[in-house]
Order: structure tokens, then C-alpha cells, then sequence
């Protein structure tokens, strides 16, 4: 959407391909709610199964989730500052800053200071602080954060075991999850149930067979039709809600099976590629779009072949310099990690 122009301006329109090409774009907003189940499953999982077996350590967790996002996140944001401050002094706010209010790309002219940028280290843009630069995605940021402190907070005002925590701790846990869920605002509660989907897939009961396939397959076709069906709404609560119920099915659809992926080119491949997702997620905006202020200053293009061969090679430099700095930031994230907690002395 940075380099074509909107779906109602593409001469032939009506054109199925054409539509489908508009199609998966719109879809990345229902792809961060797909993550947040994805992020309650594993980390909510991580908390409730410490807290079972009496070995969750606050501090230890802590500084698992900081250095996960840290590792990868204040680079993100330098190199986000170095593509900004090269767009303004280049080519100034033209481009896709200048397009109407209805347009799909228009972006807003967010600030680039170092005030904000310390705001987004913090995980308070959309509470305090805007988003950093041009670096839409970091919205999410700031709901992942905070998800990550309410959700210990709620396990932990429950006794692992009975006379496990006193009440006073109760008190105080349940008070400091009522501040931070005040502090957070409506939206990022609501999004919290879709999170809290994920995590409560560990608590469903363990199943397996071939009646596996046949969850797999409904819950798939769910998901695929609820995507379908809430693509042409406009993004409210209830779809979002829906895809996040499609999302969780699934997953406990697939842990119902028993097959497991083998080892081979694919499988290697998209484990190297998974490890490098959040930096892709957090580094790709800023630079496309600095290439967009540059190459569509003042139109964007029209989807022929020769526009979608270059928004091709585009993506894939987008994909390549992601795995550049991944090498730097992401797959440091464990030695960083285990110098951390060797210094702090955590176990």
C-alpha cells in the first residue's frame, strides 16, 4: 500500500486477482491478533506452569521478557530515527504524508524525538507518548508489554497451593493489576481477552487421535472464513474477537494431533526465518517507507507486472536487511539474556 495506489484508482478493478493482491494486506491487523494468542499461549503458558510447580520467579521473568524485546527493540528504534531524520532531510513529509485523510497508506506525521523514542523503549506509545517516527507497527508494542505485567500479577493473587500466599499479598497483587489495567486504558483491556485466549488453551483438557485431523480441518476452515468474513468490516471489537476465538481453536486443534514436523529444509528454513520475526516486524517499516517517499513522491503506482516486480524485490530486500540486523540484535537475544542473569545472579 506504500507504492500502489488504493484499490478503487486501479484501472480494471474488478479484476479477481487484482482484488486478492488488495486482499492480504488488509489482513495484517487480524494477523497481530492471531500473534496475540499465539504470545498467551506460550508466555502465559510459561507463567501458569511455573506458578503450578511453585517455581515462578518474578525477577527471573522479568528479565526473560525485557531482554526479549530490549535485544531488539532500541536498535530498532536508532535505526528507525537514522530513516526518519534521512526521509525529512531528503524529501521532506511529501509522498504518502500528503495524502487525503481516507487514503488506505496516509500516514500520520508522527514526532521523531528522543522524548518519544524513550516513550517507546518504555512500551508506552498510544498511553503517553505517540508511536515512534513512522514506525506504525510499534502500536502493538505497548499491548504485548503490559500483557506481559497483568498476567503474572492475576496468577499470582491465586495461592499455588493452599496457604500459599497470604491475603495481604492477595490485596496487593489484585491492586496493582486494578491500577495497571486503569493505566492502560479500555482498548488494551478488551484486547487482553484475546491474549488471555491463548493462555487459557494450556488449562483445556489433553487429546489426541484421529479425530485430530478433523479439528485440525474444521478449525482451519473457521479461521479462513471468519478472516473472510470480517475483511470488509471496519475494525471493531467483535472481529477482532472472532478471529482471536478462530486462532485458539486452531492451535488446540493442532496440539490434539500427533503428528510432528521432521527435520528437513523446510523445517530448518522456517525456524531461521521465525527467528528473526520480531525484528522483521519492528525494522521493516522506517526503511520502506523511506524507499517510498523516494521512488513515489509524488503518485503511486499502478499494479502492472513491471510495478510488481519491483514492490517484489522490494519486499525482499525488506526480508533481507530484517535478517541483517536479526544477526546483531534476535539471535544474540540468549547470550545477552545469560550474561543478564549471570550478572544479576538469578537462577
Amino acid at each position: 500500500m506504500l507504492f500502489f495506489v488504493d484499490l478503487s484508482e486501479v484501472a480494471g478493478n474488478s479484476n479477481l486477482l487484482i482484488k486478492i493482491l488488495y486482499l492480504l494486506p488488509g489482513l495484517g491487523h487480524y494477523a497481530v491478533m492471531i500473534f496475540f494468542v499465539l504470545s498467551g499461549f506460550l508466555v502465559g503458558g510459561s507463567v501458569l506452569r511455573g506458578r503450578m510447580d511453585r517455581k515462578f520467579s518474578p525477577s527471573l521473568y522479568a528479565t526473560n521478557r525485557l531482554t526479549r524485546l530490549w535485544v531488539v527493540l532500541i536498535p530498532a528504534l536508532l535505526l528507525g530515527a537514522i530513516w526518519d531524520h534521512s526521509r525529512i532531510l531528503l524529501f521532506g513529509t511529501s509522498g504518502i504524508y500528503a495524502l487525503p485523510p481516507g487514503s488506505v497508506a496516509r500516514f500520520a506525521v508522527s514526532p521523531v524525538a528522543g522524548s518519544v523514542m524513550f516513550g517507546n523503549a518504555l512500551f508506552l506509545q498510544g498511553i503517553l507518548t505517540t508511536n515512534f517516527g513512522s514506525n506504525g507497527a510499534l502500536w502493538s508494542l505497548s499491548y504485548e508489554f503490559w500483557y506481559y505485567v497483568l498476567f503474572p500479577l492475576i496468577v499470582l493473587a491465586f495461592p499455588a497451593e493452599e496457604g500459599g500466599v497470604g491475603y495481604g499479598y492477595t490485596v496487593l497483587y489484585v491492586t496493582t493489576s486494578l491500577v495497571v489495567l486503569f493505566f492502560i486504558g479500555q482498548q488494551r483491556v478488551i484486547y487482553f481477552l484475546i491474549w488471555l485466549l491463548g493462555a487459557a488453551i494450556n488449562l483445556a483438557p489433553e487429546t489426541s487421535g484421529r479425530r485430530a485431523r478433523v479439528w485440525i480441518a474444521t478449525a482451519t476452515v473457521a479461521l479462513l472464513l471468519v478472516l473472510a468474513a470480517v475483511r470488509h468490516k471496519p475494525i471493531t471489537y467483535l472481529p477482532d474477537l472472532a478471529v482471536g476465538v478462530a486462532s485458539a481453536f486452531l492451535i488446540f486443534a493442532l496440539l490434539c494431533s500427533r503428528a510432528r514436523s521432521r527435520s528437513g529444509l523446510y523445517s530448518r528454513t522456517a525456524r531461521r526465518l521465525a527467528d528473526s520475526s520480531y525484528t522483521l516486524y519492528v525494522v521493516h517499516l522506517p526503511a520502506l517507507v523511506f524507499l517510498s517517499a523516494w521512488l513515489v513522491p509524488l503518485r503511486r503506482w499502478q499494479p502492472d507486472v513491471a510495478h510488481l516486480a519491483i514492490v517484489a524485490g522490494l519486499g525482499i530486500f525488506a526480508l533481507a536487511y530484517a535478517f541483517g540486523v536479526a544477526q546483531f540484535t534476535e539471535y544474540r537475544t540468549g547470550a545477552v539474556r545469560s550474561r543478564v542473569i549471570a550478572v544479576l545472579g538469578l537462577h
